[in-house]
């Protein structure tokens, strides 16, 4: 008799709530067409603004693809929202902190370094005390998907870099949809032969010259300097030109930059979350729903054998007879640090990892200890966090700011460093 009831009140209540359940949903059924046409409007302004402007696309319809999309945003609205307290620190510290004079001393603005491009500024960095000895230049290569981003916005980072007693050079660069990749190898280049040439002016060590580039500048800091190595040693290297040569496209990137216009030897590459392996960004961008709104494939040349050609990695595996032969690598080849949080959901750790391992794999066992190659993954960090942890924050500073600098002065080979 027991059981009767028990049923009989799960079918009364059943009927009770049943219709209750129905009026809630028609109840909310505005505010459920209100949320899917905002989440659609957000994403087709976004396709709008940003997604494939020189070749044809249709707007989104699919449900996953609407929330990937809305995903993105939301993921880069929280990343602008944390910028907020490190823009509120820059502000105190350039106009409070600092006196006009003081500034002027240690930063210098909008240094002209190509005279055919208006916009090819760059600032100037320098030490607060002066050394007998030269010191050690920095140049920083910002990221910004190939398409956005400015110098300013990296001011206090790198008065970092500038207090632990670097000269820090921090270009702007021509993006898309202006130029494509190889343009901004060209800007690169000229930015690094700038502090080259003026070295002398601000007591730079020639010798002495450190790439360091963050995503996007990552790819093209070391796209742009690993170039440079390969086709100064294919030129040079007498041993090499007489071994077996593989088919070397890659050179034949549309760069317009001559032998007379070489780099000088470049120490070392400090490599921040980068991409190095274009055709598998790609992939996981789509994977993100964001290919279509990234300028990535579209500043790279939008074909399959341009994602090649601009690939750090492909340049270091299809030149293994260079890394086995020549004779002018260990003098010529410059010191890689690689930087990476394995929380990066934009350019996954494996990006890193893989170009860490391409470049042992293409190392025969006998040049391996001469060839400096290092990598640091930290568990927790994201991926604008190695480059926000050595900016000034109101909130305080980050968990990962000492552990950065000391890795990355540990590289540069200064005495060992110790904040206080």
């Amino acid at each position: 008799m027991a059981l009767l009831d028990s049923r009989t009140m799960t079918v009364s209540l059943s009927l009770f709530f049943l219709p209750v359940l129905i009026l809630c949903v028609i109840l909310s059924l505005p505010l459920i067409a209100f949320v899917v046409s905002t989440l659609y409007v957000i994403a087709w302004v976004v396709y709008l603004y940003a997604a494939q402007t020189d070749t044809s696309f249709n707007l989104p319809y699919s449900p996953t693809r609407i929330l990937k999309v809305n995903y993105a945003v939301l993921h880069m609205a929280i990343g602008l929202f944390t910028y907020i307290p490190v823009a509120g620190s820059y502000f105190i510290w350039r106009y409070i902190s600092l006196s006009t004079s003081d500034f002027d001393r240690i930063i210098r603005r909008n240094i002209p370094y190509d005279e055919n491009n208006q916009a090819a500024q760059l600032d100037l960095y320098l030490p607060s005390t002066k050394t007998n000895s030269p010191n050690p230049i920095v140049v920083f290569i910002y990221g910004g998907s190939w398409s956005s981003g400015t110098k300013i916005m990296y001011t206090t980072m790198a008065n970092t870099l500038r207090e632990l007693g670097y000269i820090v050079v921090l270009p702007d660069y021509r993006k898309y949809p202006e130029v494509k990749a190889a343009a901004m190898y060209q800007d690169v280049r000229k930015a690094i032969r700038w502090a080259y040439t003026h070295a002398h002016e601000f007591n730079g060590d020639v010798e002495q010259i450190h790439i360091m580039g963050h995503s996007a500048g990552a790819q093209l800091a070391s796209q742009t300097v690993l170039m440079d190595v390969v086709r100064f040693i294919r030129t040079n290297d007498k041993q090499l030109q007489q071994a077996k040569r593989t088919e070397n496209s890659l050179l034949e990137n549309g760069n317009s930059d001559t032998s007379s216009s070489a780099l000088p030897r470049i120490e070392g590459l400090i490599l921040l979350a980068g991409v190095y392996n274009i055709g598998s960004h790609l992939e996981h961008e789509t994977y993100r729903g964001v290919e279509k709104i990234s300028a990535m494939a579209r500043a790279m040349g939008g074909t399959k054998e341009s994602f090649k050609k601009n690939s750090p990695i492909t340049l270091i595996r299809q030149n293994k007879d260079m890394f086995e032969h020549s004779s002018a690598l260990i003098s010529h080849m410059p010191r890689i640090l690689f930087i990476h949080g394995e929380k990066d959901t934009v350019v996954p750790v494996q990006q890193s990892i893989d170009m860490y391992n391409a470049l042992g794999e293409v190392l025969p066992p006998e040049k391996r200890d001469d060839v400096d190659v290092r990598m640091r993954l930290y568990k927790k960090m994201g991926h604008a966090e190695c480059v926000t942890a050595l900016m000034q924050n109101l909130m305080g500073r980050s968990r990962f700011r000492k552990s950065l600098a000391h890795d990355i002065r540990e590289f540069i080979e200064l005495p060992p460093y110790t904040e206080e």
